[in-house]
């Protein structure tokens, strides 16, 4: 026994060894490759019939990990492709999830710190370079036109070059400015299958702040972006089937904060403090959205960003197993005409 032990791991070593020569040879290397190229270039995600919503980015600035994007929900049906916000981090996110790119509807952008929009201009090119012929619509409150302004005067000498090195056949100039749209409260796009309506939500100083619902073939989506829990914001969520609301975690903030003035970080401290104001205590949520008849509350935007398996258990601390907190690739599929949720 000891013989055959002693047989087995010399044939591991050797195993081993010989893979780590091979791993290093050019031509090895070239067929590795191709095969992950092909791997990459002909995968696609199984078809889905239904409201698929995956998270791009659940994270917010206070807490920084690879882990986590900064925030971004994408909502796909067969015929639509919407992103709710475009964080730092984000692009990469829709890479991995292999989202349909060159047929993106649009970006519904909630508010504009740049944790909600700092990604833009790499999902306009992103969406360009992958065959989008149209202009990327890019919907908003007021001050829109300024973001999309800025960053289309920006982009402009970029655009400019792909262009002419690629030729306008494949990167039509027409294509690669984006174009804003101002939205109020009410529906802000819709067809026979899908509905979108906008809805003010609690954020002051920004204001205003929007959070946006999302109706098809009987499947809803609310996406609260950053803001207090509010009367006005579970009755636009009511009867939705997934809400993913904007989460502070009081107790592990205080802590921080606390330990920020001990070590006589100040302005760090008084950062802590300020941004109660505006995100939605863990604790005010769960009741609200029971009362709206929420079929799933899931937390996003965390607030402070969990890092690990410490810092996450704390978030949770006070809330049921059902509430769910958002993790970057998270997929929730719904299909038509039914009240199945599938997580994945």
């Amino acid at each position: 026994m000891k013989r055959k032990s002693i047989f087995a791991s010399i044939t591991l070593i050797l195993l081993i060894t010989v893979g780590a020569v091979l791993y290093r040879l050019p031509a090895v290397q070239d067929v590795l490759l191709k095969r992950a190229s092909s791997i990459v270039f002909t995968s696609a995600p199984k078809p889905f019939d239904g409201m698929k919503v995956v998270v791009c980015g659940s994270a917010s600035p206070l807490g920084n990990t690879m882990d986590r994007a900064q925030a971004c929900i994408a909502v796909v049906t067969p015929e639509h492709f919407f992103l709710i916000d475009v964080g730092a981090r984000s692009p990469v996110r829709m890479g991995q999830a292999q989202l349909p790119m060159n047929r993106i509807t649009g970006v519904l952008l909630t508010h504009y710190h740049s944790d909600h929009i700092a990604a833009l201009p790499d999902v306009n090119l992103q969406s360009w370079v992958a065959g989008r012929k149209a202009t990327l619509q890019v919907f908003g409150p007021k001050g829109v036109q300024r973001i999309v302004d800025g960053f289309n005067e920006a982009y402009a000498l970029d655009r400019g070059y792909r262009t002419a090195h690629h030729g306008s056949d494949l990167l039509p100039p027409t294509a690669g400015p984006m174009t804003p749209i101002t939205v109020e409260s009410g529906i802000l796009w819709q067809d026979s299958d899908l509905t979108v309506t906008s809805f003010i939500v609690e954020h002051d100083p920004v204001s205003p702040a929007m959070g946006y619902r999302l109706d098809y073939k009987g499947r809803s989506v609310v996406i609260s972006g950053d803001s207090n829990a509010t009367d006005d914001l579970f009755a636009a969520a009511q009867g939705a089937d997934i809400l993913f609301h904007d989460a502070l975690a009081r107790h592990s903030l205080d802590i921080m904060t606390a330990a920020a003035t001990e070590a006589g970080r100040d302005n760090l401290a008084k950062i802590f403090m300020d941004v109660t104001d505006y995100h939605a205590d863990t604790r005010t949520l769960e009741a609200a959205s029971t009362d709206a008849g929420i079929a799933q509350l899931v937390l996003y935007h965390l607030v402070p960003t969990p890092v690990n398996g410490l810092t996450e258990a704390m978030f949770r601390r006070g809330l049921k197993d059902e509430t769910l907190l958002a993790h970057d690739l998270q997929t929730f599929e719904l299909p038509p005409n039914s009240g199945a949720i599938s997580i994945r």
